[in-house]
């Protein structure tokens, strides 16, 4: 093969390593794609969103926006809890 094109074991060790890596990508993006990790890497950007809107970049705490995240949540539960009753009414 004096052309420079590779011989025929050459090529098939090139497939045989492209079908290793292949199955080495599927593999990671499994992982990547299963639903716990990708509920965890949420929950995980919440919490760091969330503090990065609660807290200065000295870690401060900042006392008008953690109030309004307070009176959210208490907004959701109080929501929630109405909800509940009035579907137990029916």
């Amino acid at each position: 093969m004096s052309n420079g094109t590779p011989s025929q074991s050459a090529l098939e060790n090139d497939i045989s390593a492209l079908r290793d890596r292949l199955a080495q990508t599927i593999d990671e993006l499994t992982v990547r794609a299963a639903p716990q990790n990708v509920v965890n890497r949420q929950k995980e950007q919440a919490k760091a969103s969330f503090y990065s809107a609660t807290h200065t970049d000295t870690g401060e705490v900042r006392t008008d926006r953690a109030a309004i995240a307070a009176a959210v949540v208490i907004g959701l539960v109080a929501l929630k809890v109405i909800s509940k009753r009035r579907s137990r009414r029916w």
